[in-house]
């Protein structure tokens, strides 16, 4: 079934309580004085209900201008509008300012009622009627159903009633699959209940047990009973107005502006990058009011007014607020409090993003209701490639099976490349791999002896995402581009080269060295011994040192060979005696005690041999030492 919010707009005293309790029977003024002064102060709420089934909830605004914050929570969850204007008056300021808010926060869809029509002739009507229609050409409520009614005298409501039936075919039903969330309007705790919050469902469902959390204490807790317009109920669903018991929440954290959801889809933030439907144009740096949801928040207006993208700014807030990705809004001057404009939450956290094409296409996609480019530029915009999950919650509240829909489409055309269990954009990639061509062209230039640059310094370098860095590395090398070698990249050109240069270097070196002598190994004895130069030598030597090919062992290095060799002398000697010192050891590798001593410190350390007092005996691993 269908559910739909219908909200009131109009100046002050023009019958909108009056033609809501005629329509319902519910007097939607609760407060004493609302009753005592006869206007409404604070929203309220009524049901409309009809005989197929049909349920409409019907929230009243205060048209006094010292209550807009009030009328602006009203407004914060309806799908369409009954705009009302007094026969004997026509528009007023409140009309307009009300309607220009309404056009600031996306409204589409509503219809325009006469009222107190038994206060005026015929002709006065007509006058006021085309007075209206002509106000209304070109807004989203020309050519809307025009109703003409009389809430003392019940004249014309049975019309009133129908008109709103038949507006309701036009709009489209709020996702009751998607995520749910409901901005908080009233907050208070029930004797012997505790505490329940009220609002209006923007998405999704909610039942009897539910999981929930307020945004942005991200206090959680679980419903305990849920109404809807003051009859029990175990479900709620998008379009519904709902009364929620909640358990396990303080109500000293909980207030007006806030939001109930499921899914920790919202991020809050006291910046906020932005898209402003200008109204009325102030300086960079304004103070403003921020009104969304049912919410006032207090803060600043940044943006470059000569830039290439005049519609982006930046919110400066006061406190966090907690939104989504194409949350809509309206920003309104601090003081005097004249109507900036509506605006668009784009992306959160006032992360240094030049106000950018990804902004501006951002923008453009939610204008176009087009979910593949939303993600896809949501996607650019991410600094750290997400997963599957993190990328759907970026999109905000929306059904999870529409977002998948859109993911495989961006992945199956190639747009998006799927690493591990992250996405990047596919264009991203290649810019990562045009700049380590670029960077290893230059290492390799300069360092034409070096075996290839550090994995890590080229993340870095390139800016490459740690979490897709292996991945990445492996595709280049997969594509041709790379070699990877331990810690090593180098470009596939370089590394053919210096792989024959290298071979060439390891048959000098096995010609040059004689196992059976122990002798410390460094590069510098090692240019000599293969008549090279340092710096040639020198990587060569890291790249033995990394293959195990020298030993460290206390400080200095051993050819493997040598160790291997050392090996076979010590079980000889162990087959003629059963122990061995450290002079034995010495003379039968003709060295010296400086090398002896921590050689055979390495050889117990590997159970190739075993101290006792003073010697060594035989250890359990010396038979293979020497394979």
């Amino acid at each position: 079934m269908k559910h739909l919010i219908v909200g009131t707009a109009g100046h002050v005293d023009h019958g909108k309580t009056a033609l809501i309790r005629a329509l319902t029977g519910t007097d939607t003024d609760r407060l004493q004085e609302e009753k005592k002064r006869g206007i409404s102060i604070d929203i309220g709420f009524a049901a409309l209900r009809y005989d197929d089934g049909l349920l409409l909830g019907i929230v009243d605004v205060p048209g006094h201008e010292r209550f807009l914050k009030n009328m602006l929570a009203g407004t914060g969850g309806i799908d369409l509008v009954m705009l009302v204007v007094a026969a004997d008056e026509g528009i007023m300021p409140q009309t307009r300012e009300h309607f220009a808010m309404l056009q600031c926060l996306g409204i589409r869809h509503g219809i325009v009622v006469l009222n107190k029509i038994d206060k005026v002739d015929a002709e006065w009507l007509l006058l006021v009627e085309e007075d209206v229609r002509n106000w209304l050409g070109g807004t989203f409520l020309d050519g809307a159903p025009l109703c003409r009614v009389s809430a003392v005298t019940g004249e014309g409501l049975p019309e009133l009633r129908r008109t709103l039936r038949e507006t309701t075919e036009t709009v489209q039903a709020r996702d009751s699959r998607a995520p749910f969330r409901m901005w908080i309007d009233r907050a208070f705790n029930l004797k012997g209940q505790g505490l329940v919050v009220t609002g209006s469902v923007l998405s999704g469902t909610l039942r009897t047990g539910d999981a929930v959390r307020i945004s942005p204490t991200e206090q959680t807790g679980k419903v305990r009973e849920l109404e809807t317009h003051n009859q029990a109920t175990g479900v709620v669903a998008a379009g519904q107005r709902a009364s929620v018991n909640l358990a396990g929440i303080n109500l000293a954290e909980v207030g007006r502006g806030m939001f109930l959801s499921s899914d920790r889809i919202a991020v809050a933030s006291a910046v906020w990058d932005a898209a402003i439907q200008w109204r009325t144009r102030f300086p960079s740096g304004t103070r403003i009011r921020f009104h969304i949801g049912t919410g006032e928040f207090i803060g600043r207006l940044s943006y470059s007014p000569q830039g290439p993208f005049p519609a982006l700014a930046r919110l400066h807030l006061e406190e966090p607020v907690a939104g989504a990705c194409g949350d809509r809004g309206l920003i309104r001057r601090y003081s005097p409090q004249d109507l900036i404009g509506g605006i668009t939450l784009l992306w959160p956290g006032g992360a240094n993003h030049k106000r950018d094409d990804r902004l501006h296409r951002l923008y453009e996609a939610l204008g176009r209701n087009d979910l593949n480019e939303v993600l896809f530029e949501l996607l650019r915009l991410t600094r750290q490639p997400p997963t599957r999950g993190e990328w759907a919650a970026k999109a905000g509240y929306l059904n999870e099976r529409d977002v998948q829909a859109a993911q495989q489409q961006l992945v199956g055309s190639g747009r998006v490349q799927q690493a591990g269990q992250y996405y990047v954009a596919a264009e991203q990639v290649l810019r990562l791999e045009e700049q380590m061509q670029e960077l290893l062209q230059r290492f390799h230039r300069d360092k034409p002896t070096e075996p290839g640059l550090s994995r890590e310094i080229l993340r870095q370098r390139i800016g490459l995402p740690v979490n897709i860095a292996d991945w990445f590395l492996k595709e280049t090398e997969r594509k041709g581009l790379t070699v990877l070698w331990d810690e090593y990249v180098a470009a596939a050109s370089h590394a053919a080269a210096h792989g024959q240069k290298s071979a060439q270097l390891r048959k000098i070196f096995e010609e040059v060295m004689d196992p059976r002598e122990l002798i410390e190994v460094t590069p510098e004895w090692l240019a000599e011994k293969m008549q090279r130069q340092n710096a040639e030598i020198k990587p060569f030597f890291e790249a033995l040192i990394r293959e195990g090919v020298l030993v460290r062992i206390a400080g200095v290095h051993v050819y493997r060979k040598t160790i291997q060799y050392i090996g076979a002398v010590i079980q000889q000697h162990f087959a003629v005696k059963p122990t061995l010192s450290v002079g034995e050891f010495r003379d039968l590798l003709n060295t010296t005690r400086r090398l002896a001593v921590p050689l055979l410190e390495y050889l117990d350390a590997h159970k190739y041999t075993v101290r006792k007092d003073d010697v060594r005996l035989e250890g359990p691993n010396l038979t293979h030492l020497s394979e």
